[in-house]
């Protein structure tokens, strides 16, 4: 039980970690709206939490949230990762955004852990085949 605690937590941090640094890739560089970050975010999450895809999703959405408060984090400090993202838009849209992102960061994070933690059960199942009776 410890050890899937750990998991778990582990899955928690390092999808907020892969969706805070492609956020931060496709907005400055790219300058795209970061879409991408929380659904690959959320299928590292899965990967890792893979126990089972509803433990998978609920690890990549806690991972989401994580990222939208980030993304509010950034919106108060009013550093440059919204500023670039809505460029030529008043302030007013980078509050619109985040209330955006408040939805579709979970949402988009939640089906990448499910689609992570299926395909995390297949690997598992194709790599230690079930004894047989």
């Amino acid at each position: 039980m410890e050890r899937e605690n750990i998991r778990f937590i582990t899955a928690i941090i390092v999808g907020f970690l892969v969706m805070l640094i492609f956020g931060i890739f496709t907005v400055n560089i790219l300058q795209f709206v970061p879409l991408i970050g929380p659904f690959i975010g959320g299928i590292v999450a899965g990967l890792i939490a893979g126990k089972n895809c509803l433990d998978a999703g609920k690890a990549a959405m806690i991972a989401g949230l994580l990222g939208a408060g980030g993304v509010g984090l950034d919106l108060v400090a009013n550093t440059s990762y919204l500023r670039m993202a809505v460029p030529q838009l008043p302030q007013f849209a980078g509050f619109l955004f985040f209330i955006v992102a408040i939805f579709y960061f979970p949402i988009l994070a939640f089906i990448g852990g499910v689609l992570g933690g299926m395909i995390g059960q297949r690997a598992k199942s194709c790599m230690i085949p079930e004894k047989s009776k």
